[in-house]
């Protein structure tokens, strides 16, 4: 492809995947994980409702005893939902990305894309999808926790390092998930093994370096507003009211799984143009 023509197929890429959320068959992998999502949100939120101790308990472990005060406890909530949402992305949103890129792959063949089929064909490679996932996420995991301790001294009190450094670490984080984003593909799509895979995700990414970064990159502007906002939680919940926090955190689980719907969808459109190629 040449410039011009990749302009143009992330153009049209876009203008299929706009139209394809109009699809109600395209819905059921996202829409099951959002459901999963909201109900932690609202699960934390009303961790103070009868009944709900277990979650006291749950989310004291998981970000610590401020969550024991009220309304106090809204601040933490976008800290653990991040945590609480670790175990389903690896164990669940894997399986349903696997699907979703079946019923995408079906859906840019003019097949008829069925939802229960597309899991039903993913789950005998379940444990490989979960190794890629699990890879991609340490990666990541281990960019924010090590790079954000370098540079404490640096940002300390200053927002727009603060900003500059958030922004750069989610760059860094894009290019390492572009890096393993076609080896779902291979592994379910073109029928490859584990390490076939990984190598051949490699090799499309420095081919095709720039159309992927932008495929993997431009969807995360859905997320990064809110992300950046429930950085400062503590401040909306003496500015404003606390039950705020919970409608932006519900806002971001349903930002995150449309940026997984464009980004799984463009991904999938650009590989089958590519990958005999």
């Amino acid at each position: 492809m040449t410039a011009l023509d990749r302009l143009n197929f992330i153009i049209a890429t876009y203008g299929r995947l706009i139209a394809g959320l109009f699809n109600f068959r395209l819905w059921p992998p996202f829409l099951v994980y959002f459901i999963l999502l909201a109900a932690i949100i609202l699960m934390i939120a009303g961790q103070f409702a009868p009944g709900m101790s277990w979650m006291i308990a749950l989310n004291t472990w998981v970000a610590g005893s401020g969550v024991l005060h009220y309304p106090q406890h809204y601040s933490y909530l976008p800290y653990s939902f991040e945590r609480m949402s670790i175990l389903p992305s690896l164990l669940l949103e894997s399986l349903l990305t696997a699907a979703a890129i079946v019923m995408f792959a079906a859906y840019f063949r003019r097949e008829r894309v069925k939802f229960f089929g597309a899991l039903r064909e993913v789950m005998p490679s379940y444990l490989k999808i979960l190794v890629i996932w699990v890879v991609n996420f340490l990666l990541v995991y281990l960019l924010f926790k090590a790079l954000p301790g370098l540079f404490s001294d640096f940002i300390q009190g200053a927002p727009r390092r603060q900003l500059a450094l958030y922004v750069g670490l989610r760059g860094l984080a894009v290019l390492l998930t572009s890096l393993f984003i076609y080896a779902l593909p291979l592994l379910l799509l073109k029928r490859r093994s584990l390490s076939q895979s990984f190598t051949g995700s490699f090799a499309l990414f420095f081919r095709s370096f720039f159309t992927t970064v932008v495929f993997v990159g431009l969807p995360q502007l859905l997320v990064l507003p809110l992300v950046y906002t429930l950085q400062n939680t503590g401040s909306i919940v003496d500015k404003f009211n606390p039950d705020v926090i919970v409608w932006l955190t519900g806002a971001l689980a349903l930002a995150m799984n449309l940026a997984n719907f464009f980004t799984t969808g463009a991904i999938v459109r650009f590989f089958l143009e590519i990958a005999d190629d």
